[in-house]
Protein backbone atom coordinates (compact mmCIF):
# COMPACT_ATOMS: atom_id res chain seq x y z
CA UNK A 1 0.00 0.00 0.00
CA UNK A 2 2.59 2.72 0.93
CA UNK A 3 4.09 2.12 -2.70
CA UNK A 4 0.98 2.95 -4.60
CA UNK A 5 0.71 6.57 -2.16
CA UNK A 6 4.34 7.24 -3.55
CA UNK A 7 3.42 6.55 -6.54
CA UNK A 8 0.72 9.09 -6.06
CA UNK A 9 2.46 11.51 -4.64
CA UNK A 10 4.96 11.19 -7.32
CA UNK A 11 2.59 11.89 -10.23
CA UNK A 12 0.91 14.73 -8.30
CA UNK A 13 4.68 16.31 -8.60
CA UNK A 14 5.08 15.71 -12.17
CA UNK A 15 1.34 17.41 -12.83
CA UNK A 16 2.37 20.03 -10.79
CA UNK A 17 6.10 20.74 -12.51
CA UNK A 18 4.59 19.98 -15.62
CA UNK A 19 1.72 23.13 -15.30
CA UNK A 20 4.11 25.15 -13.32
CA UNK A 21 6.50 24.76 -16.76
CA UNK A 22 3.71 25.39 -19.01
CA UNK A 23 2.62 28.37 -17.03
CA UNK A 24 6.42 29.88 -17.23
CA UNK A 25 6.38 29.03 -20.84
CA UNK A 26 3.07 31.09 -21.56
CA UNK A 27 4.25 33.64 -18.98
CA UNK A 28 7.61 34.51 -21.36
CA UNK A 29 5.90 34.01 -24.86
CA UNK A 30 3.27 36.81 -23.62
CA UNK A 31 6.35 38.99 -22.50
CA UNK A 32 8.36 38.17 -25.66
CA UNK A 33 5.07 39.14 -27.42
CA UNK A 34 4.81 42.25 -25.82
CA UNK A 35 7.99 42.86 -26.28
CA UNK A 36 8.29 42.52 -29.90
CA UNK A 37 5.47 44.54 -30.35
CA UNK A 38 6.11 47.56 -28.37
CA UNK A 39 9.45 46.97 -30.77
CA UNK A 40 8.08 47.44 -33.77
CA UNK A 41 5.55 49.88 -32.72
CA UNK A 42 8.90 51.95 -31.75
CA UNK A 43 10.18 51.02 -35.05
CA UNK A 44 7.51 52.40 -37.16
CA UNK A 45 6.32 55.21 -35.16
CA UNK A 46 6.09 57.64 -38.07
CA UNK A 47 5.66 55.65 -40.64
CA UNK A 48 2.91 55.98 -42.77
CA UNK A 49 0.31 52.74 -42.76
CA UNK A 50 -0.83 53.60 -46.51
CA UNK A 51 2.61 54.20 -48.39
CA UNK A 52 5.06 53.14 -45.93
CA UNK A 53 7.37 56.12 -45.86
CA UNK A 54 8.73 57.81 -42.85
CA UNK A 55 7.13 60.81 -43.39
CA UNK A 56 4.20 61.39 -40.52
CA UNK A 57 3.82 65.02 -39.16
CA UNK A 58 1.77 65.13 -36.00
CA UNK A 59 -0.82 67.92 -35.89
CA UNK A 60 -1.95 69.20 -32.32
CA UNK A 61 -5.48 70.42 -32.11
CA UNK A 62 -6.69 70.80 -28.56
CA UNK A 63 -6.82 67.11 -27.08
CA UNK A 64 -6.18 65.31 -30.05
CA UNK A 65 -2.94 64.72 -31.93
CA UNK A 66 -3.32 63.81 -35.83
CA UNK A 67 -0.57 61.99 -37.46
CA UNK A 68 -0.80 63.18 -41.06
CA UNK A 69 1.63 61.51 -44.22
CA UNK A 70 3.55 64.54 -45.78
CA UNK A 71 4.42 62.64 -48.49
CA UNK A 72 3.71 64.18 -51.79
CA UNK A 73 2.05 61.34 -53.16
CA UNK A 74 -0.39 60.00 -50.08
CA UNK A 75 -1.72 62.26 -47.39
CA UNK A 76 -2.97 59.89 -45.41
CA UNK A 77 -4.61 60.63 -41.87
CA UNK A 78 -3.94 58.30 -38.97
CA UNK A 79 -6.19 58.53 -35.83
CA UNK A 80 -5.47 56.75 -32.86
CA UNK A 81 -8.21 54.55 -31.08
CA UNK A 82 -10.63 56.97 -29.50
CA UNK A 83 -9.75 60.09 -31.36
CA UNK A 84 -12.20 59.89 -34.48
CA UNK A 85 -15.18 59.91 -31.71
CA UNK A 86 -13.69 62.88 -29.83
CA UNK A 87 -13.71 64.86 -33.03
CA UNK A 88 -17.39 63.55 -34.02
CA UNK A 89 -18.43 64.75 -30.85
CA UNK A 90 -16.68 68.40 -30.87
CA UNK A 91 -17.71 70.24 -34.42
CA UNK A 92 -15.69 73.22 -33.56
CA UNK A 93 -13.01 70.51 -33.76
CA UNK A 94 -13.67 69.42 -36.95
CA UNK A 95 -13.32 72.75 -38.24
CA UNK A 96 -10.06 73.68 -36.59
CA UNK A 97 -8.49 70.06 -37.49
CA UNK A 98 -9.34 70.58 -41.43
CA UNK A 99 -7.99 73.81 -41.43
CA UNK A 100 -5.14 72.25 -40.40
CA UNK A 101 -4.87 69.49 -42.56
CA UNK A 102 -4.95 71.82 -45.52
CA UNK A 103 -2.11 74.23 -44.44
CA UNK A 104 -0.02 71.00 -44.31
CA UNK A 105 -1.00 70.97 -48.33
CA UNK A 106 -0.35 74.47 -48.94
Amino acid sequence: MADGSVIIKVQAEEIYFSQDDQNKIKALREKAAKETKKQYCDDHKSHCFRCGSKSLVEVQKGKIAIDICVNENCGAVHLDPGELETILNDTGLIKNIRSSIFKVFK
